[in-house]
């Protein structure tokens, strides 16, 4: 599986090792509540989310827990709106001492409601999702809907602190759509997910499993060869959705 540092999102309380009150939230930024315009992606397409389901758990500081030990993942809809406050996880009184701390966005047996309804918790529960994102793309008088659901398990570890009393776990739905698993500057695209319909307005996981990639110039793999088809190369896309505080770094390796 993917090791890689990724940009990831978190705030911790502030400077020297000792006892700090942390609050811990998750964000999906404007791109997932509001959706990415098309000045964004390099085709003209642009996608808004219905829904963007995350189960998010395992969060810990200095490799003590935040919050309850043992507590269940929450499942999230980052498609709600929150003006721009994300919405809480956890907050906690923890002895920092190494500055460093990490999460977990994976499947889940008993997960419980963040801020979804019952019936997006049984979903991810029963699917054994970890997440689930329903949307559409337009582009002129095209439009075209999608609904994938994902079981991958990523963790994030060693996400450095900042500084702060936040930890926002802040996910980068854009980063579904990248055409490179390694580039420092891949395109935001859409054009060869939209090819993978098969005429009935809406891309599935099967339309995207039937799309080869070995002979796409872009859609590069680096080392992981065995991925070959679009819907394996978004499945392994996803490990990179996690960031803490903007662009803080954490590695993140997918565990499934």
């Amino acid at each position: 599986m993917r090791t890689a540092l990724l940009p990831l999102l978190f705030a911790c309380a502030c400077g020297t090792a000792g006892e700090r009150t942390l609050e811990a939230s998750v964000y999906g930024e404007e791109f997932i509540e509001e959706g990415i315009p098309a000045a964004i992606f390099s085709d003209g397409w642009s996608v808004t989310f219905d829904k963007f389901l995350v189960s998010v758990g395992d969060l810990t500081v200095s490799g003590a827990p935040l919050g309850d030990e043992g507590a269940p993942h929450q499942i999230f809809d980052l498609a709600q709106p929150s003006d721009g406050a994300g919405f809480s996880v956890a907050i906690d009184t923890v002895d920092v001492q190494d500055e460093e701390a990490g999460y977990v966005i994976g499947p889940s047996n008993d997960p419980v409601a963040g801020n979804a309804s019952d019936e997006d918790v049984a979903l991810m529960k029963d699917g054994g999702y970890s997440i689930h994102v329903a949307g559409t793309a337009t582009r002129g008088a095209e439009s075209l809907t999608f609904i994938w659901s994902f079981t991958t398990r990523t963790i994030y570890a060693r996400c450095a602190l900042q500084g702060s009393s936040a930890v926002q776990l802040t996910i980068h739905g854009d980063h579904l759509f990248y055409d490179d698993l390694f580039s420092e500057t891949p395109n935001v695209a859409f054009d060869l997910i939209a090819g993978a319909d098969d005429g009935d307005g809406e891309i599935t996981a099967d339309d995207l499993a039937a799309v080869d990639i070995t002979t796409q110039e872009r859609y590069q793999v680096g080392d992981l060869t065995q991925i070959t088809d679009l819907w394996s190369f978004i499945e392994q896309q996803t490990a990179s959705l996690g960031h803490i505080n903007g662009e803080g770094h954490c590695e993140a390796r997918r565990d499934d």
